[in-house]
């Protein structure tokens, strides 16, 4: 399976308008699908986050820097 993203990155989905985390990456129905973890507060990793499956077709690289700067639960950064 070829992957526009990785696990580990931090993606932007155009339809939703929200930023999340790539926590694993597979196939459903033929395309590609990531399951990301998204924060509960828009631009911080402090309130926790939710997990939603988006697909790829509707991603981008995030360039939300104050996310990418707030430490994951469990001190993982990006």
């Amino acid at each position: 399976m070829t992957t526009k993203f990785q696990l580990g990155h931090l993606v932007y989905n155009r339809d939703t308008r929200e930023d999340g985390l790539i926590r694993r990456v597979y196939e459903r129905n033929g395309a590609t699908t990531y399951e990301v973890a998204v924060p509960r507060m828009k631009d911080s990793w402090g309130r926790g986050y939710c997990i939603s499956d988006w697909d790829e077709n509707v991603l981008q690289l995030s360039n939300n820097e104050d996310l990418k700067s707030s430490p994951l639960e469990g001190g993982l950064r990006f």
